[in-house]
Parts: structure tokens; C-alpha cells; sequence
């Protein structure tokens, strides 16, 4: 279409040069290309949280339900185990939840707080945008915190450097005392276990895998746990 464009002004004398009129349609197109593919992921990424946001709160809604569907796949004798740890699990995710929760009000509020105190533009949407990333382990904070530092500076130098400030207190703060208390006192996670495995799901399955890192390792050390201590179990049974 281009071409036959290009062609029609030039034997309308409209243009004088028609080649450069194509180049410069293919360049704007190629543009266009690149900018559908990282809608199109953005919007992608959003639809595949959404999607599991929906079957997180089926599950919540009725556990029991699809536990009987899994229960039923095993053997007779080993359901009630089961159950015992699906049970442990589900308590483990409700503090792990709980933790999370408690890390993400902390942040947004204060946040909000300081970025106010500073005069800030913004600072109860950025209050809001940083506490919902912060869900999110790692790239979370460095989304909120590139968003705070710019909204920053484009209030002055001096806003600018108060919210550089209060990104690295909230930020340190919320790392090494808040989560790692949290951490330890909900779900007793190895801070280099959780971190490794949020680099592994995050490289293998991105953002989602990201989200769902930590209450993965969650799962699986509560079923090692229950699954170790029915071994002991029935090991002490065979000797007596």
C-alpha cells in the first residue's frame, strides 16, 4: 500500500523523491510492530495475574473441594495424611499471607507519609502503587522506587532527593527488619533458600513465577516436614 501511495503522488507530482516516503512508512510500521508486541506482553502478563487472582479465590472459597478431588488419586491409607498436610499447608499460606500483607501496609503508609512530609507530588498514589508492588519480591521495590525517584525530581532537586531517602528507609526497613521477622515468625523460611528460589521461578516463568516463589517454598517444605515425620512414624511402628 505504501508503494502503490508513493507511486500515485509521484505521477501527481506531489513528491519528488517517493523512495524516501516508503522508507519512512516502513520505519513508522516496524515502530508500530514493536510497540503491539510490548502491549501485547504487558496486557498478557495482566490477563495471566488476573486469571490467577480468579482460581486463588475459588480455591479459597471451597479448599475442601477440590482436596477431595486430589485425595481421591491416593491410596485408601494414605488420605488422612494428606489431609494433615494440606491442612498445615493451608495455615503456613494464611501466615504467609498474613506476613505479606503486613509488608505491603507498611510500606504504602509510609511511603504516603514521608513523600506527604516532603511535599512530594503524588505521594498517596505513589503510597498506593508502592504498596501493591510490593507483593512482588525485588522487582517491586525497584518499579515503585523508579517511579518515586522521578515523580521526585520532577518537583525539584530537593524532592527529588527526599524521595530518594525515603525509598532507601522504607525500603531498608521493610528488608532486613520487617520481612525477615515476618518471615521467620510465620512460615521459618532460609532468607538464601527464598532468594535463590525467586531467582529460579523468576527466570523460568518471569513475573508470575516471581509472585508465587515464596509461598511455593512454603508448600514444599510443610510437605517434606509431614512427609519426614510419617516416615518416622512408621519406621518406630516397624520396630516395635
Amino acid at each position: 500500500q505504501l508503494n502503490d501511495i508513493s507511486a500515485w503522488a509521484a505521477r501527481r507530482k506531489i513528491l519528488q523523491h517517493p523512495e524516501q516516503f516508503t522508507d519512512i512508512g516502513k520505519e513508522v510500521l516496524g515502530s508500530l510492530g514493536r510497540v503491539t508486541s510490548a502491549v501485547t506482553t504487558v496486557f498478557g502478563a495482566v490477563a495471566s495475574l488476573l486469571m490467577i487472582a480468579v482460581i486463588g479465590i475459588f480455591l479459597a472459597m471451597e479448599p475442601r473441594l477440590y482436596e477431595r478431588g486430589v485425595a481421591w488419586m491416593l491410596p485408601i491409607d494414605r488420605r488422612d495424611s494428606f489431609y494433615e498436610t494440606m491442612s498445615d499447608i493451608g495455615a503456613t499460606l494464611r501466615r504467609l499471607m498474613a506476613g505479606r500483607l503486613l509488608a505491603m501496609f507498611v510500606e504504602g503508609t509510609g511511603t504516603w507519609m514521608l513523600l506527604s512530609w516532603g511535599n512530594v507530588p503524588m505521594a498517596a498514589l505513589l503510597g498506593v502503587i508502592t504498596g501493591l508492588l510490593a507483593f512482588l519480591p525485588n522487582i517491586g521495590a525497584l518499579t515503585s522506587g523508579a517511579l518515586m525517584v522521578l515523580v521526585g525530581f520532577s518537583g525539584g532537586m530537593n524532592t527529588g532527593l527526599w524521595a530518594v531517602g525515603v525509598y532507601l528507609f522504607i525500603h531498608t526497613l521493610d528488608g532486613y527488619i520487617i520481612v525477615p521477622m515476618v518471615a521467620r515468625r510465620s512460615v521459618d523460611l532460609a532468607p538464601a533458600l527464598v532468594l535463590a528460589t525467586q531467582l529460579l521461578m523468576g527466570a523460568l516463568f518471569g513475573i508470575l513465577g516471581l509472585a508465587l516463589a515464596d509461598p511455593i517454598v512454603a508448600m514444599i517444605k510443610v510437605a517434606l516436614e509431614r512427609g519426614s515425620e510419617h516416615s518416622a512414624e512408621r519406621a518406630l511402628a516397624r520396630r516395635k
